[in-house]
């Protein structure tokens, strides 16, 4: 897993690692958590490590954002599934 220090590390590697179209699919995600993380979750997961609530968003088929949210911070995931796994953290 790699670990984004900054919104736009992430955002740098997002635009770095996905053709435009899905690249531009997963801000729109990030952007309706950020506007209200509760309202458009897909599924909730449970709990992270530290308690706080998880939830799943569908990007596309293979690809996820699982955050995790807390009164201070949301910690956002970006999975892809297939044969190579890949998480990148912020």
């Amino acid at each position: 897993m790699r670990k984004a220090k900054s919104y736009q590390e992430l955002v740098d590697h997002i635009a770095n690692k996905y053709n435009d179209k899905v690249a531009m699919l997963i801000f729109e995600k990030i952007e309706l958590i950020q506007n209200d993380p509760f309202k458009y979750p897909r599924e909730k997961l449970g709990k992270d490590i530290y308690g706080n609530p998880m939830f799943s968003i569908e990007v596309t088929g293979d690809i996820r954002v699982l955050y995790s949210v807390d009164t201070k911070n949301c910690i956002v995931f970006i999975w892809e599934n297939g044969s190579h796994k890949e998480v990148y953290g912020h």
